[in-house]
């Protein structure tokens, strides 16, 4: 659920953190726009920041629709990725990942979630130490800082609040049915305005999934998925002559910070910057053998820290993280004792080659600890996914594990499952992965 430094460097003072503006005025907008971007309408979508309140505050989203009002095969919505990435701002590169006969067939439009954008959360403490990060420990003054400079309005940034402000932008667009794409936490989202609105959906692109269920916020399920991964692109590499995941183990046992060693490999599995993880063994091993300038380069050029709210919100991100997933302490009064027990159940083994000190300290878990617990997600019962579906995933992936994938298609009865050998996160950005997307559409 996450976008980084590398992939923004494609595109485009408060000591705690200023939450979004707050109009009071009419929660529609028109969808008439005015002519921006080069092709497309930008608008306003104006939307209640609590439902349950319709003349409450609300919060302004940036709107970008291409201006072929009359695409034969409707609306395309290209979600973001994060939780946190806005929309508009990535339109001129995220188009490029659709491909031309696609953008000809469909009208595509973007918007910028809640809490994303110039607009947006912006926690300057904790996004200057954690950035774009699912993994860097957040310090607890920064996550104390961000929580309390939202306050009762922390518990309007989940998922489900996107999923009715698309049902509302839908709405807005005056279309019956949309088609959704969705990368990485944008998967998610696409998968959850599915379940809620199957009706209104003509078909959904799952890319690089998060699974619909949820995931593990200690991310066991990625830590026991990394062996594979990394043995995988070792065969890829033919500089690749010994064992990365025994050398990434070595690490982690001696001191290098499991947090910043799955950052910076994560990062490292995007298309958009190496797909392969090719030269990702020779630096792990050259550090193993007291040649740790290759690493230090590794966590520089890979770091999430430096992004700014505007590119990805940090307090968004920890917002809606906090709100969607399930923790250990979920319903229980003393969260540190449910916590620490759930920390004993751990079995070192699955999360080999990382181990239980990088589990317990990972973003989701250290922030949401303390982050807190007035309104939490809640999702559609039902959760078999029935829209048509196309998932997207590649065998690289060091994001979402390719089990994910799986695990989604096996509930979604009406979905087809596509893995792109050597493609990392963010499969579009692999032209078979385009190719794959623009048969399913164009179908």
């Amino acid at each position: 659920m996450r976008t980084i430094r590398l992939l923004l460097a494609l595109v485009l003072a408060c000591t705690a953190c200023s939450p979004p503006a707050a109009p009071t005025s009419s929660t529609s907008g028109s969808a008439e726009g005015t002519s921006c971007l080069g092709g497309y309408l930008c608008m306003t979508l104006q939307v209640p920041l609590d439902r349950s309140r319709p003349d409450g505050p609300t919060l302004n989203l940036q709107v970008a629709a291409a201006d072929n009002v009359d695409a034969p095969r409707g609306v395309l919505l290209l979600l973001t990725g994060g939780p946190g990435q806005p929309g508009v701002p990535l339109l001129r590169d995220l188009r490029r990942s659709v491909h031309p006969d696609v953008l000809r067939e469909y009208r595509l439009v973007m918007f910028d979630q809640r809490g994303t954008g110039a607009r947006g959360i912006n926690c300057s403490a904790l996004q200057q130490t954690v950035g774009g990060s699912d993994f860097l420990t957040p310090p607890t003054t920064a996550v104390d800082e961000c929580a309390e400079s939202l306050g009762a309005d922390a518990g309007y940034y989940g998922t489900p609040d996107t999923v009715e402000d698309i049902e509302q932008l839908r709405q807005l667009l005056k279309v019956e049915r949309l088609t959704l794409d969705g990368t990485s936490y944008g998967s998610f989202t696409a998968a959850q305005y599915g379940l809620k609105y199957p009706d209104r959906v003509q078909a959904l692109v799952l890319d690089s999934v998060v699974p619909h269920k949820g995931f593990d916020p200690m991310n066991v399920d990625l830590m026991a998925a990394t062996a594979d991964v990394l043995r995988a692109a070792c065969r890829q590499d033919s500089a690749c002559t010994t064992d990365p995941v025994d050398d990434l183990a070595w690490l982690v046992r001696n001191g290098v910070s499991g947090a910043d060693l799955m950052e910076s490999l994560s990062v490292s599995s995007l298309n958009a910057v190496n797909p392969s993880l090719k030269g990702i063994s020779t630096i792990l091993h050259n550090a193993r053998n007291g040649d740790d300038s290759g690493l230090k380069q590794l966590f520089e050029r890979t770091t999430s820290k430096g992004v700014t709210y505007d590119r990805l919100s940090a307090g968004l991100h920890m917002a809606t993280l906090c709100s969607d997933l399930r923790f250990p302490w979920s319903g229980k009064a003393d969260r540190k004792a449910a916590f620490d027990d759930a920390v004993r159940r751990l079995n070192p083994k699955r999360l080999h080659p990382y181990d239980v000190a990088t589990a317990q300290n990972v973003l989701p878990i250290q922030g949401c600890l303390r982050w807190p617990a007035d309104r939490v997600s809640t999702y559609p019962a039902s959760q078999e996914l029935l829209p048509r579906t196309l998932i997207l995933h590649g065998t690289n992936d060091l994001f979402c594990p390719l089990d994910w994938a799986k695990w989604e298609r096996e509930h979604a009865p009406n979905s087809k499952l596509v893995v792109i050998p050597g493609s990392g996160h963010s499969v579009k950005r692999d032209p078979r992965g385009q190719q794959a997307t623009r048969e399913f559409l164009l179908q």
